[in-house]
């Protein structure tokens, strides 16, 4: 009777392991490149943070925003690619306010790099003070250019471009959307950024006028003017968290 000893081999359970890590490696990569690519050309998702768009949007609510509609921008350059339609009166629209700053290069490398690995949970945004901020916000874009718009008592009114009177945004807007306001505080000046009143904007040829629903409690072009088109990155067409409320918002 013959016996028979079988080696294990530490080499050869070093290369399965190193080989093992190397698929792994590859399956993260190549994941790594699918998200960038779906991210900035074609669609990216979104976590409502804040209640300046209640009613229409909540708090934790997840969204699927639309990069393809108005058409991405080429990564470290100035060329946009044609989208497929042009921003709207009414669109709800993902923004990068002017408060967050131009990031720098390094930035702009790794924040998506910081966005996949966190599961966007972690952000390289930083104001123009330094501090680290959400670079993005939902809106609705209400003012288009060549309008010129006003705000009395949190509503919009606006004249188009050729116009010759104000109309309110309800009735020039064709989307449905509820407003909500609250009283100024005692003492409130009707000039200051956050009330509901403001004096007449007229915007330029590439400049947007952007608010939230939840006028008392929102930041928007009231207090950091009108937008340009290079700081709309995307259209709002969908939530799908919770799924209680999944569909169009």
């Amino acid at each position: 009777m013959f016996g028979s000893v079988e080696r294990y081999s530490p080499a050869a359970g070093r290369r399965g392991a190193g080989s093992l890590g190397g698929r792994l490696l590859r399956v993260l990569l190549i994941a790594l490149i699918l998200y960038l690519v779906v991210s900035r050309f074609l669609a990216s998702s979104y976590k409502i943070e804040s209640v300046s768009m209640e009613p229409a949007l909540r708090p934790a609510d997840r969204v699927i925003v639309s990069v393809l509609s108005f058409g991405a921008r080429v990564p470290f350059t100035g060329t946009w690619l044609p989208g497929t339609e042009l921003p709207a009166r009414g669109d709800l629209v993902v923004v990068q306010p002017p408060f967050t700053g131009e990031p720098s290069l390094i930035a702009r490398i790794l924040e998506p790099l910081a966005s996949f690995l966190t599961l966007q949970k972690v952000t390289l945004h930083r104001d123009i003070y330094g501090s680290r901020v959400n670079g993005y916000m939902v809106k609705r874009l209400v003012g288009m250019p060549g309008d010129t718009v006003r705000l009395a008592s949190f509503a919009l009114f606006v004249k188009p471009r050729g116009g010759s009177s104000f109309l309110p945004e309800q009735q020039i807007v064709p989307v449905r959307y509820e407003i909500r306001t609250a009283q100024d505080a005692q003492g409130w000046s009707s000039t200051f950024p956050f009330s509901g009143n403001t004096q007449e904007i007229t915007l330029g040829d590439n400049q947007y006028f952007l608010l939230g629903d939840n006028r008392t409690e929102s930041s928007d072009s009231r207090s950091w003017g009108p937008l340009t088109r290079d700081r709309i990155i995307g259209k709002v067409i969908y939530r799908y968290w919770p799924p209680a409320s999944f569909g169009s918002p």
